[in-house]
């Protein structure tokens, strides 16, 4: 391991030694991390690819990316979309094929295949391809119509064009079947990396290809086709298979043994390579060493990808993805605190003599950075004497020596070591405040700039003070605003003031301001040659030229060229005639001959887009260097010669349509439709150098005027008229590169009344109408009478309508008020003595009563169901309570006439419904009544199944069965099966089986009936109520132990109800006191103190409804129970709107009102009081 390290410290030498012998600038990659706060899904990327649209996509440990320089597009696993991506953790590996179909590996899940369209995933796993070996996918490769991926443990698959899976292993010739890395050479050969060594596909299975040395089959972990040649990735180093078959092994091979073996390789298209390995990324120049790029925590690299301008994308561990702009070898950026310099900024920069140039830092540190990249400190005496200070300005003399302007004073280091000062006091003092600028002039003199003071010329060998100006008509200076000294092509000082730009003049000894430039604030200027001059000011960039005795200006640089209105901090220009401006909002570049602005900054790996003020110069050499405000520096070679340009992809990102308020898809070549208003396109430029500075701009054909700048690349149309459109979009990068142009076309149809063909149609109407013209007058005569017809039977039916509702209500009354007298007497002769005979004939009376009751009842509600106002409980209830309740009631009238009855509930029948209790419970003893009552012998079954939605009833019998004609009329009111007969013999009304297909449909379902002649008839209830839990309904009120005896008022008019009402009561042991009408009522409680009152409210005098209220105002506080015949739905509601407690209908049996009272008096009793 000693000698490894060793090894690797001398080739980082030895590298540093070649970027200083063939580069400007030292190579310093830094790329720019696109992560979570870009919309990655995660910082872990396994694997990247580009599409052949120009997409890029990451495979992450959290899904699958799609990034196009603005934002991301992430695909997730979605549980209920069967076609979306399998899973999201750890897609380990992503690939294109030439199809531009998109193929990912999740772990454990498989291979999922993106169609073109990037709208559904196709899955390829074990459980559905048994073909397949393994769902752990490690590596993806493609050639033509085919796709290759190779599996652990389980060997390497290839998918054909038809999507057939066929397996290779170790049986085919394959050394291991875990396969690690597969890839296609230039002669279209595969070629697989395993744990057990090296092979190539035969065309008919794999030979084992040995490796030179003394391991031919080591662990292989990459393959890797550049060119011509093939590079193998192993545990015990690289190696270099040549194009004709001879293996090469590059002295550097055992820096890349295992654990930092090459796992992934890429050509970097100039004879260098970039190299993935276990631990991180590694930058191979051309016949040089690798070099660490650096960044992220180690981590294994899978895959890189090689954009076709040169740009270079890979994963940086807890960073997402690195980006590498094809130009990067122009700068190199220094972070904060690179090597030994300090965490501080550093503002004073000059030219160093020796190559690169001098820094100085606001505590006191000073280095000379060396072309190579290498740090060099000054004399250890000298950098202690200047511990404590605050230089701002720098400058090395012709001799050697140094001279730092200082926040308060000037300091001189010179050759030997030693170091002079000048404070504001003493001989030759300096002026006080700080010194921005130190100028060497031509005559060898120094000069000093100082805000706020003036200038001082000084003996550069002695630095003794010659000329001290200060503000005033004498020296030309209007003040002490100073923001920019430089010396000019002239040799002579120069100064960008507050109120322009000044120049020495020696002969007058005075500064003057040039003839033709203009008054005002220059923030910063610069000398392109001694006879064009740059200055920046609040408008921009002025170019002038000079003009005999005068400047003339001929160029002008603003907002409309790209350059935001700024104040520059300092100003160059390059030996390409090229300005740059250093700024607060990074560093800007015009190119007068490409007529462009580009700005330098985050993008480009700078540490901070901020230029310190003045700290910007130009070295001989054609290097820039900028200081920059968090600490770090950039060095920028002019003279780079310009990547070729390489037109980015403009792509259609999105086509989208305004409808119900959403924004949908509209595919390319789809219409409009006429009531879509809107339609939003949106354009990327695949360009990444700088994102945020892709220009588009579009023109939309006949509508437009010309090209129209369009922001963020879109744009929204809106109101559109009917017709063909053609939309041309155009767009540039950040270099000004343009893209191909894109066209559009779209149609946005008409309103159908504007099409041809309604055209057509509308004049054949007009025709039609004159000829039909001669006829209107006698047709709207009969319509006329027709239609007075019409509403004279309308009216007449809705009367009918409103007379039969009425009638059966009333009959509904009248008839319930004197049943109530019958089944109340006949229950109350029931429960006294009686012999045989007797008990029968009361029996027989009771059981006519509730048949005619069950009469008035079956009509009122086919009444409700006509005029819509049947209303349906929505209550959760227990299922298997009500089948055994209703099998209670049907069993004895099955076994009465000698039939067996059986009743089932399925096992998997919900425990629970909700919906309406009485109506299903009425439909099932309808139903299997019927049954009962015609079915002679054998037996009746009750089944209860599940549905997907709700419960499935069976009602089967053995009775005498239905022919298709009766069963065709079944469902009909006031229809029996065989008609008169059927009546006659078993009686009923025909409207039973009507009503329940009736409830049955108010419930969404339905009966059906199977039946065969002379074997039985089946009824099928569909009910598709929504299951419950039976966990979740509300506890069963049991009675009340103990439950009392009661003082009960009864107040009823009809004499015989009053007697039934009160006989069942007092049979029950309550005390009854009647009162015929309300003020008998309230006569009684003045005298009287009941526990209850029942109360007619069909009354003489004052209704129930009346008395109620006036005996809640005399305080009568025990409940109230309305009894009432009427048979409408509405009065239900208006007791429980009242002060009711209760609600009764006649007519009513002994446990009716037992119940009632009983909840009522519970109900409304007191909360017992803690003692």
């Amino acid at each position: 391991m000693e000698i490894r390290r060793i090894v690797a410290m001398a080739a980082l030498a030895a590298w540093m030694a070649l970027a200083a012998a063939h580069g400007a600038v030292p190579e310093r990659p830094r790329p720019r991390h696109i992560g979570v706060n870009e919309g990655l899904p995660s910082s872990t990327v396994n694997g990247i690819a580009e599409d052949r649209q120009g997409y890029l996509w990451f495979a992450t440990t959290d899904g699958l990316a799609r990034y196009d320089g603005v934002g991301m597009r992430v695909w997730r696993h979605d549980p209920d979309d069967p076609a979306s991506l399998p899973g999201n953790s750890h897609t380990t590996a992503v690939h294109v094929d030439a199809h531009d179909r998109l193929w990912v590996a999740v772990e454990g899940r498989g291979l999922a295949m993106l169609d073109p369209a990037r709208r559904r995933f196709t899955h390829f796993q074990r459980g559905t391809h048994p073909a397949m070996g393994s769902d752990d996918v490690f590596a993806i490769a493609s050639r033509g119509g085919e796709v290759w991926f190779g599996t652990y443990g389980g060997g390497v698959h290839r998918i054909d064009a038809r999507g057939r899976i066929a397996r290779f292993g170790a049986a085919q010739g394959l050394p291991d079947d875990t396969v690690i890395s597969l890839a296609f050479d230039a002669r279209g050969r595969l070629w697989v990396a395993t744990p057990g060594g090296l092979a190539r596909w035969s065309g008919r299975g794999f030979e084992a290809v040995p490796l030179p040395g003394p391991q031919p089959r080591p662990m292989v972990l990459s393959v890797s086709p550049v060119g011509g040649s093939l590079w193998v990735g192993t545990d015990i180093g690289v190696f270099e298979r040549l194009a004709d078959g001879r293996w090469r092994q590059p002295a550097w091979s055992p820096m890349f043994e295992r654990p930092n073996a090459v796992v992934s390789l890429v050509a970097d298209g100039a004879g260098g390579l970039w190299i993935g390995s276990q631990r991180e990324v590694w930058r191979v120049p051309p016949g040089g060493t690798p070099v660490p790029v650096g960044g992220g925590v180690p981590r294994a690299v899978l895959q890189l990808v090689r954009q076709a301008n040169g740009a270079m994308w890979f994963p940086v561990s807890g960073a997402g993805v690195g980006y590498l702009r094809p130009d990067w070898k122009r700068l190199a950026a220094f972070p904060p605190g690179f090597g030994e310099a300090e965490r501080t900024r550093y503002p004073a920069l000059a030219p160093a003599r020796a190559g690169g140039v001098w820094l100085a830092g606001l505590r006191g540190d000073v280095f000379r950075l060396a072309p190579d990249g290498g740090l060099h400190r000054i004399a250890a005496d000298a950098q202690e004497a200047l511990e404590g200070t605050r230089p701002i300005a720098l400058l090395e003399d012709g001799d050697g020596r140094l001279w730092l302007g200082m926040n308060s004073g000037l300091v001189r280091i010179d050759t030997d070591g030693r170091v002079r000062r000048w404070g504001p006091e003493g001989d030759d003092a300096a002026l006080p405040g700080p010194t921005i600028a130190v100028l060497g002039a031509a005559d060898g003199t120094v000069w000093t700039v100082v805000n706020d003071a003036g200038l001082q010329q000084r003996e550069a060998a002695t630095g003794r003070v010659l000329r001290t100006l200060e503000p005033g008509v004498a020296s030309g200076l209007p003040g002490a605003d100073f923001e920019q000294a430089r010396v000019g092509p002239d040799g002579m000082p120069w100064l960008a003031t507050g109120a322009g730009l000044l120049r020495w003049d020696a002969r007058a000894g005075r500064f003057r301001a040039p003839a033709g430039l203009p008054a005002g604030r220059v923030f910063a200027f610069a000398f392109d040659g001694p006879d064009r001059l740059w200055l920046h000011r609040f408008a921009g960039l002025a170019r002038f030229v000079r003009d005999g005795d005068r400047w003339r200006q001929d160029a002008q640089v603003g907002l409309a060229q790209g350059l935001p209105a700024l104040e520059g901090g300092a100003l160059a220009v390059d030996p390409r005639g090229r300005v740059w401006l250093g700024s607060q909002r990074g560093l800007y570049r015009w190119d007068p001959v490409r007529a462009q602005v580009r700005r330098f900054g985050l993008q480009d790996g700078l540490s901070s887009q901020e230029v310190i003020d003045r700290a910007l110069v130009l070295g001989e050499d054609g290097v820039l260097t900028a200081s920059l405000e968090d600490g770090g520096l950039v060095r920028i070679d002019t003279g780079f010669a310009e990547p070729r340009a390489v037109p980015p992809r403009l792509v259609w990102d999105a086509i989208e349509v305004r409808r119900g308020g959403r924004w949908l898809p509209l595919p390319r070549g789809a219409a409009l439709a006429p009531e879509d208003r809107e339609l939003r396109v949106r354009l990327r430029l695949l360009a990444f150098e700088d994102p945020t500075q892709n220009r588009y701009a579009t023109w939309l054909v006949g509508d437009d005027g010309g090209w129209t700048p369009t922001p963020n690349g879109e744009r929204v149309f809106a109101g559109l008229p009917p017709g063909e459109y053609v939309l041309r979009a155009r767009a540039t990068d950040a270099t000004g590169t343009p893209a191909r142009e894109q066209v559009l076309r779209f149609r946005v149809l008409p309103p159908w009344w504007r099409t041809g063909w309604a055209l057509g149609a509308f004049a054949l109407l007009a025709v039609a109408a004159l000829v039909g013209a001669a006829l209107a007058y006698r047709r709207r005569v009969q319509r006329r009478a027709a239609w007075l017809q019409s509403q004279r039977e309308r009216e007449l039916a809705h009367r009918a309508s409103l007379a039969k509702t009425r009638f059966l209500a009333t009959l509904g009354h009248e008839v319930r008020t004197p049943m109530t007298g019958v089944l109340g007497m006949s229950e109350l002769l029931l429960g006294t003595p009686l012999d045989p005979q007797q008990r029968r004939y009361a029996e027989s009376i009771r059981r006519a009563g509730e048949h005619l009751l069950r009469l008035v009842n079956d009509a009122l509600d086919l009444a409700r169901i006509e005029s819509g106002k049947l209303e349906l409980a929505d209550a959760p209830f227990e299922l298997r309570p009500l089948v055994e309740e209703v099998a209670a009631l049907m069993a004895p009238l099955a076994e009465r006439k000698g039939l067996a009855f059986r009743s089932e509930i399925a096992a998997g029948a919900p425990a629970a419904l909700r919906g309406d209790r009485s109506r299903v419970c009425q439909i099932l003893l309808n139903l299997l009544n019927n049954a009962v009552k015609f079915t002679e012998r054998g037996e009746v079954t009750l089944r209860v199944e599940a549905l997907a939605a709700g419960v499935r009833v069976h009602v089967c019998d053995t009775g005498p069965g239905l022919n298709e004609e009766q069963k065709a009329r079944l469902f009909r009111r006031f229809e029996q099966a065989e008609g008169a007969r059927t009546a006659a013999r078993y009686g009923g009304s025909g409207l039973g089986l009507a009503i329940c297909q009736e409830l049955a449909g108010a419930m969404g379902g339905r009966i059906e009936v199977d039946s065969t002649p002379g074997v039985g008839t089946c009824f099928r209830v569909d009910l598709p109520l929504p299951a419950v839990e039976a966990g979740s309904l509300p506890a069963a009120a049991g009675p009340e132990p103990g439950a009392g005896r009661y003082a009960v008022l009864l107040v009823e008019d009809d004499p015989t109800v009053a007697e039934v009402i009160a006989g069942l009561l007092r049979a029950q042991g309550h005390a009854i006191a009647h009162a015929p009408h309300g003020l008998a009522a309230l006569a009684e409680i003045g005298v009287r103190r009941f526990d209850a009152a029942l109360v007619d409210l069909d009354l003489p005098g004052i209704d129930g409804f009346e008395l109620a209220a006036q005996l809640r105002a005399q305080g009568f506080d025990a409940p109230l129970i309305a009894i009432t015949a009427r048979a409408d739905g509405e009065v239900e509601a208006q007791v429980r709107a009242a002060a009711f407690d209760g609600f009764l209908r006649k007519p009513m049996t002994r446990a009716m009102l037992e119940a009632a009272l009983d909840a009522a008096v519970r109900h409304t009793a007191p909360a017992p009081q803690p003692a």
